[in-house]
């Protein structure tokens, strides 16, 4: 086995020992360093190329997820490799897509159990193949990396809570930020269903062809501000209510102007069947589903 650069990110100090030295006794190729969180860990990223990274799912501040989603713009040919509590694991593979991560193992494990990961996810082709077949599973495809790294950027820009990229059929392509899959998938409809909306509405006063740029909803704790890209994409940007919602139309304008450059081609008109998804999941967003 050649020599391997691994990093691993942990906010329990102990564990992360424990993780990180049993790591360097598997093999003499394996050169380990250590970060308590998502901050620190994408410090030595920036500084140096790793192999693979091993990281908690869940920590203070930013996850496991939003470790991964960053450092990927910095370094596209990092593997990753995502550690959880075991009663979750069957939960989080669930909420996050096999081209997100490249390998889970569940807290508590065992060494041979660790070994056995970081070979297989080692051993992979390299990420680019990956990336070519993201697209298969039949939903929205996943975009390049300058498209991940607006989306970071719009949300440093502006502080937000959270941002969305979302197509027309009313999924997520792609979320930046404190990451909920099923809350950005309920988001989702509900953006795309509102716009939708609103375009059937236009339609009775005779202006067929209206299109609307954005929409706003102001809360108690947070405000979501929504953007047309060009009718097959659109940008949700959840923010705290404390933040003035101009700087935040003002950013998310620049930034969907950048991504309707850089977006692929627009998707097919979805089918009635997932109209009539959409508008559930709509209904439910809302609490008027059963």
């Amino acid at each position: 086995m050649s020599s391997k650069r691994i990093l691993v990110v942990d906010d329990d100090p102990d564990l992360l020992f424990l993780v990180a030295h049993g790591i360097k006794s598997l093999s003499p190729e394996f050169q380990v360093s250590t970060a308590p969180g998502a901050s620190s860990a994408l410090q030595q990223v920036r500084q140096q190329t790793f192999d693979l990274v091993i990281t908690d799912y869940m920590m203070p501040g930013r996850s496991g997820l939003d470790l991964v989603t960053e450092a990927r713009t910095i370094s596209p040919d990092t593997r990753f490799v995502m550690m959880t509590a075991h009663h979750d694991t069957g939960r989080v593979r669930n909420h996050i897509q096999e081209t997100e991560v490249d390998g889970f193992i569940s807290k508590p494990f065992i060494l041979p159990e660790l070994l056995e990961v970081i070979q297989k996810v080692t051993q992979r082709e390299p990420t680019g193949e990956r990336a070519k077949s993201s697209g298969a599973s039949g939903g929205a495809r996943r975009p390049a990396g300058p498209v991940r790294e607006k989306l970071i950027e719009l949300r440093r820009q502006t502080g937000a809570h959270s941002v969305v990229l979302i197509g027309a059929n009313g999924s997520p392509v792609q979320s930046i930020g404190e990451h909920n899959a099923a809350r950005a998938a309920r988001l989702s409809a509900f953006v795309s269903s509102n716009f939708l909306a609103v375009m059937e509405l236009s339609t009775l006063f005779g202006d067929n062809d209206a299109s609307f740029k954005s929409s706003y909803f102001e809360g108690t704790a947070y405000n979501i501000y929504a953007y047309n890209i060009n009718g097959d994409y659109f940008l949700a940007v959840i923010f705290n209510a404390d933040i003035k919602p101009g700087s935040v139309w003002f950013y998310t304008k620049q930034i969907a102007a950048d991504l309707f450059d850089l977006l692929p081609a627009p998707a097919a008109s979805p089918s009635s069947e997932e109209d009539l998804t959409i508008a559930r999941d709509f209904e439910d967003l809302l609490g008027n589903g059963d």
